[in-house]
């Protein structure tokens, strides 16, 4: 088997140099005969590359691996020297297969190393100018063909082939095995260079590769890729980040199943430790810089927490579709981690949050509030929160939903799964009080300096900060639906405890943000942040 392999790659070089009359290769639909591997004296040197055609073909048929990455690699040379035999193999669909999933890994890895080199001779061969010379040498290329373009059709064809394959290569970034990855993203890099990929498709895909916190030399090419494509389009950017920061989020749950996603990186230096944004280089190259952009990236993330478009009366799988919690909880993170180079930042951030909180968290707690009452549990329904309601005390108990006090939410008529949904609601809430709350500590903004804030004022110099490399850490922690996916019509005593405390920790957040609404004053961290770190902790 080696002598093989070895053969295959000193006839693929053999043909990469091969010179041919006119490129001629109409051999290539002819049929394999016996008589190319029982008559040597068939064999010539203008019929070498007809012969070793034959020949890789019939080696890529065999159920040897090894063998079939040689007889791929030896094609390789004829694809260099004559792209029109890799435009044929597309229509017979013999590139497919090679592509297909269903693939060994060690094919898949060598057809992408292939493709690359494929792309990187053609491009020497463009930019030498062998390509202009034997343009001109071709007395049938008429000059109304040089000038529309025409001229050099090959330099068109391998990047329409593996153009075509598009969907397959960003699927593959994707792929849980490392090697197939980095292949992967470098050859997408020579399409992206040779303007053969379209960058609005492929910039998510590449965001999506800095969720891949095991391998930082696939982050790393990633992150090369996106400054260059934000240096040339930085609005195409900021309008596909949202997109990037789902499939980021999406790549960790597929590649990483075992672990937690994470939009942070736990670094440590040896004396201090902390988190650090898996978007934070990229944020400091292309984004930080400009306003503009910045705040349409806060915007556009803050947007995926909006909940006024849910309507609770449909069926609670399609408002389970529209509540994704762990996505929110990564996103919670994005935006707590981001290395912020001005007070602004985390000030645009709050004032946001504290928007949206003091409508739609109102109405929202409104509505918990009276479907509780409903329900049969005596809950205030009065606009002073300063006192704590029945749910709160049972909370402390450890066990609520065995409390007295709580006894409704076992009736049959108590509907436990629409306040199950409410409570998955006010989970996207929570997540941002606590993203508020986490910014004060964390830059140290005054409550009146949060209010006195407008998205329209201009920067001052004292705005700016030190952008810290690390951060401490973000607690986006929200236990994920209950009973999503269970046929059962009741829920145990545990869940409903989930429940509880989701509503406590909502309703403890929202009296404290309401409470800091009411009043100005440096309240410096004192809202009631022991509570919820406790709420928390139950969840967890």
């Amino acid at each position: 088997r080696n002598n093989i392999q070895r053969a295959l790659s000193v006839l693929g070089s053999l043909c990469r140099s091969h010179k041919m009359e006119n490129g001629e290769i109409a051999w290539l639909d002819e049929p394999i005969g016996e008589s190319y591997f029982r008559l040597p004296e068939s064999i010539t040197w203008e019929r070498m590359v007809e012969f070793c055609y034959k020949v890789f073909m019939e080696y890529l048929k065999k159920k040897d691996v090894e063998t079939k990455c040689s007889s791929l690699k030896a094609l390789t040379g004829i694809f260099v020297a004559r792209p029109r035999v890799l435009l044929m193999m597309q229509k017979a669909g013999t590139i497919g297969s090679i592509m297909s999933p269903k693939s060994d890994q060690k094919l898949l890895l060598q057809a992408l190393r292939c493709w690359r080199e494929i792309l990187i001779a053609e491009e020497k061969r463009v930019e030498s100018g062998d390509a202009k010379a034997k343009m001109d040498s071709n007395e049938n290329i008429t000059l109304s063909k040089k000038i529309s373009g025409d001229q050099d059709s090959d330099a068109t064809l391998v990047g329409g082939v593996l153009t075509q394959h598009n969907r397959r290569l960003y699927t593959m970034t994707q792929d849980r095995r490392d090697q197939i990855r980095y292949a992967c993203v470098d050859l997408l890099s020579h399409l992206l260079r040779q303007g053969l990929l379209n960058p609005f498709q492929t910039i998510p895909y590449l965001f999506g590769l800095q969720g891949d916190i095991g391998k930082p030399d696939v982050r790393a090419l990633a992150l090369k890729l996106l400054i260059n494509e934000g240096e040339k389009r930085p609005d195409m950017l900021r309008q596909r980040i949202c997109a990037g920061v789902k499939s980021a989020y999406t790549f960790q749950r597929h590649v990483y199943p075992d672990r937690e996603v994470t939009a942070g990186i736990l670094k440590s230096d040896g004396q201090r430790s902390g988190y650090e944004s898996i978007f934070g280089s990229i944020f400091k190259a292309s984004i930080s810089n400009v306003r503009k952009q910045k705040q349409g990236l806060f915007t556009n993330l803050l947007n995926l927490f909006n909940v006024s478009e849910i309507d609770l009366t449909t069926r609670k799988e399609k408002v389970a579709k529209q509540m994704d919690l762990p996505l929110l909880s990564f996103t919670s993170e994005v935006l707590a981690y981001l290395p912020y180079n001005t007070a602004n930042d985390p000030l645009f951030i709050i004032y946001h949050i504290q928007t949206t909180s003091a409508l739609q968290g109102a109405q929202h707690l409104d509505k918990i509030t009276s479907f509780l009452q409903e329900g049969g549990i005596p809950i205030d329904n009065s606009d002073d929160l300063s006192k704590e309601d029945i749910l709160e005390i049972a909370a402390k108990t450890g066990s609520p939903s065995c409390a007295k006090e709580t006894a409704h939410l076992n009736a049959r008529r108590f509907n436990i799964f629409y306040f199950q949904l409410l409570c998955e609601i006010a989970s996207s809430f929570v997540l941002l009080l606590r993203l508020k709350i986490y910014l004060r500590k964390v830059y140290n903004l005054s409550e009146t300096r949060c209010l006195e804030y407008s998205p329209d004022g201009k920067e001052r110099n004292f705005d700016k900060i030190s952008s810290t490399t690390t951060m401490p850490y973000f607690n986006s922690k929200i236990t994920e639906k209950i009973f999503t996916g269970k046929n059962t019509q009741r829920l145990e005593d545990a869940d409903k405890d989930v429940l509880i405390f989701q509503y406590v920790e909502f309703r403890q957040l929202m009296r404290n943000e309401l409470i800091s609404g009411s009043r100005s004053g440096d309240l410096n961290g004192e809202l009631d942040e022991d509570n919820s770190s406790a709420l928390s902790t139950e969840l967890s």
